[in-house]
């Protein structure tokens, strides 16, 4: 999975994965971290405009109960005053001089009892009989609608009824409350009051949160609202319908979440809203504080503000720390590529100045380092390229031309076979195959079948001179015979054994020639029990070739440097008069 990630990074310029990757850390912490701070915020707004709501609330709940309760204490007063009762139940049955006094007596109580009597739209006391026996102000509600009331409150069976009423193009609140003591009922209470009072209470609540405030009823009708939408009343002349609009009529309304007992998050229409719901106890009503959820976002407008620029700048300084970065990568690369671009033999060799201590520093000292190793790799070939030119000169030099050469030879050897004299005429025909080997053969690496060919050829030729006095042994593995190696690299190395090591009077001496297997090299052997090498040209029991060698064997040491370039061994090992042990190996010619 990592490989196939970094493969397909690898696709795109290193600008593209700086600018990504930095693009990317920058802006998965600065989301995370807005999701953090922005629900914190969020709800940090949200629990203080809900614990705000509740203070107010509870504070103009109070404040509305206090008010109508001081209405309600006017029946008490009558209640009260036995000579009142009975004045209402028998108002028909009384002089004028009673009912002017009884007048009189209802509007101190009236007064004593009301402050704000401006307040006050409408003020009736009815008999049991529901004719009106006392009205205080002008008679904003119709006769007919307060009867409606008395009779929805007694249908109810309660003692104080709180309801709204809607007259033309005004909105009121009233009581309606039955006048009785036990079970005898001596008249009727009826009072409204202008709904604007109410309203005065909680005009401005909410209005800091963009939201409003609803008082409703039992039955959740709007009784009074800040809201100019929600406050204004459905016109029709029917009783049923002298309410205004009805809390249930509103559709769509889901309820999201309950925060607590009394306080909502709900949708409607697609928004969702905050509700505080507070009771007003003495009149069964609720006061419903409403709140658009999206005033919270309002109120963050802010620290976004904020945010977006404090995101703006991360990711701006991102960028340029990213293409920072990205140079000071990219130049140096840069430096490295045109550099290789522009190598040729003129300038091979040269070098770039480094700058800095990171890994593309370390790329250049490697260029460095190659660019001199291949200066010095071109001079050698230079060197090994004229060496071989001279070797190839000297070589040509000294052949004679092979057609006279080979006719010479037969002919020699056609006269000692006529003289019988089959050593000579054999070592003839040795030196011929022999010289056809290295003359007239010009490829540089032979078998080793045909290398163990030559050495034969050069033995049958010496025996011409030394006779028997030496023996040859071949301990050859058989699946190396046809291995390729560079020839006429062992017949040097027989030759110094005949002519440095052996006395020619001892009929003892022996060369053994050992080929062997090493996998991926070859190894050779050439042994001999000779007189050995003086110690002084000896070092540490290896012999010193450059000092003390033959022409010969430096030439077999240079050949194989030459075309093994290094990869090669080559050592002579020697104890003085115990023989000696001349030992190569050579690399396998692959395909060979």
């Amino acid at each position: 999975m990592e490989n196939k990630i970094i493969s397909k990074l690898r696709e795109t310029k290193i600008s593209e994965r700086l600018l990504k990757s930095f693009f990317i850390l920058s802006i998965v912490p600065i989301i995370l971290m807005f999701l953090v701070v922005n629900t914190t915020t969020i709800n940090l707004i949200k629990n203080n405009i809900i614990s705000n709501d509740k203070v107010a609330s509870k504070l103009i709940s109070d404040s509305i109960s206090n008010y109508i309760s001081r209405f309600d204490s006017i029946t008490n007063e009558i209640i009260w005053n036995t000579k009142l009762l009975n004045n209402i139940k028998f108002y028909n049955d009384l002089s004028i001089e009673e009912k002017t006094k009884f007048n009189d007596e209802m509007a101190k109580i009236l007064r004593s009892r009301t402050t704000y009597i401006s307040d006050v739209a409408d003020f009736t006391i009815l008999n049991q009989d529901l004719n009106v026996v006392y009205n205080e102000g002008v008679s904003y509600i119709k006769h007919d609608i307060k009867l409606y009331e008395i009779n929805k409150g007694l249908e109810k069976s309660k003692t104080i009824n709180w309801t709204a009423i809607n007259q033309g193009s005004y909105n009121y609140i009233a009581i309606t409350k039955p006048i009785k003591i036990g079970k005898t009922t001596y008249g009727y209470l009826f009072l409204a009051i202008k709904e604007k009072v109410i309203v005065e209470m909680f005009k401005n609540y909410n209005e800091n949160f963009n939201g409003y405030g609803v008082v409703l009823d039992e039955n959740n009708n709007v009784v009074a609202s800040n809201n100019k939408i929600i406050s204004d009343y459905e016109s029709n002349n029917s009783p049923e319908k002298f309410k205004k609009n009805n809390i249930n009529q509103y559709k769509n309304i889901n309820i999201v979440k309950d925060i607590d007992k009394f306080t909502k998050i709900i949708k409607y229409n697609g928004k969702r809203y905050i509700a505080t719901t507070k009771p007003i106890s003495y009149a069964s009503w609720r006061l419903i504080g409403v709140i658009p959820y999206e005033y919270i976002y309002l109120s963050c407008i802010n620290i976004y503000k904020t945010y977006v620029f404090v995101c703006i700048a991360v990711i701006g300084m991102s960028i340029f720390i990213a293409m920072l970065i990205y140079k000071s990568i990219a130049n140096p690369m840069n430096e490295v590529v045109n550099a290789m671009n522009s190598v040729s033999e003129k300038n091979i060799g040269d070098t770039i100045p480094i700058s800095g201590n990171d890994e593309i520093s370390t790329i250049m000292k490697r260029y460095n380092v190659m660019s001199q190793n291949i200066k010095s790799l071109v001079h050698t070939v230079k060197v090994r390229e004229k060496e071989k030119r001279e070797i190839t000169l000297r070589m040509l030099q000294a052949q004679i031309n092979p057609h006279f050469l080979f006719n010479t030879l037969g002919s020699l050897r056609y006269v000692a076979m006529m003289n019988n004299d089959n050593v000579v005429a054999n070592g003839l025909e040795a030196l011929a195959k022999l010289l056809r080997s290295t003359i007239v053969n010009k490829d540089e690496f032979i078998s080793v079948r045909d290398e163990i060919e030559n050495v034969k050829n050069y033995i049958t030729i010496n025996k011409i001179r030394y006779g028997d006095t030496y023996n040859i042994d071949y301990e050859i593995e058989e699946c190396l015979l046809e291995e390729k190696i560079l020839k006429f690299i062992l017949q040097p190395l027989i030759e110094n054994c005949i002519l440095h090591g052996f006395e020619e009077h001892d009929e003892l001496n022996s060369i053994k020639i050992k080929i062997s297997d090493g996998e991926e090299f070859l190894y050779f052997e050439i042994i001999d029990n000779g007189v050995g090498i003086n110690e002084n040209k000896l070092e540490e029991g290896f012999f010193n070739i450059d000092k003390f060698a033959g022409i010969g064997v430096k030439n077999v040491r240079e050949r194989l440097s030459l075309y093994y370039e290094g990869i090669f061994t080559f050592e002579i090992t020697s104890k003085q008069n115990k023989g000696t042990v001349t030992k190569i190996v050579i690399p396998k010619i692959i395909g060979g």
